[in-house]
């Protein structure tokens, strides 16, 4: 047998692992890094229809045909990050980075930090997760 053969055998079978590992490395990262398309994010008028729904009890059945027409100018919204403690972040809803902190709340009734839209409707803020649709928070504005 051919020593020199047998150890260029062991040092391409070496290089292509490594190579592999770094390619694989490369593509994994990249994955990670693109946004995530398996979820729909909600937009401030679904958030302000699923308040009417869980907080105020309105039907389903009234709540189907409601339009952008019927919910403009009815709420303000603000997309931001609630962390565990309560502390709200502005948020830039694309890329999910915060830049400031710009108020408090109470804890997030499901705990953990959570990404979603600040609606301020009649004097109260409410805070809906952007892709659960849950109520993460409200707070009374007006005492």
């Amino acid at each position: 047998m051919n020593p020199d053969g047998s150890r260029n055998k062991v040092i391409l079978i070496v290089l292509l692992s490594v190579g592999f590992t770094l390619a694989m490395y490369l593509v994994i990262n990249y994955s990670l890094n693109q946004q995530s398309t398996t979820f729909a994010r909600l937009i401030p008028e679904e958030a302000y229809v699923i308040i009417l729904h869980d907080v105020f009890n309105k039907p389903m059945e009234d709540l189907l045909n409601i339009t952008f027409d019927d919910v403009r100018g009815k709420f303000s919204a603000q997309y931001v990050m609630i962390n565990g403690e309560g502390i709200i972040y502005e948020a830039d809803k694309d890329s999910h980075t915060t830049s400031k902190v710009i108020g408090m709340t109470n804890e997030p009734l499901s705990g953990g930090s959570h990404f979603g839209w600040e609606i301020t409707f009649n004097g109260t803020k409410y805070y809906v997760d952007s892709t659960s649709g849950r109520i993460i928070s409200f707070v009374n504005a007006s005492k």
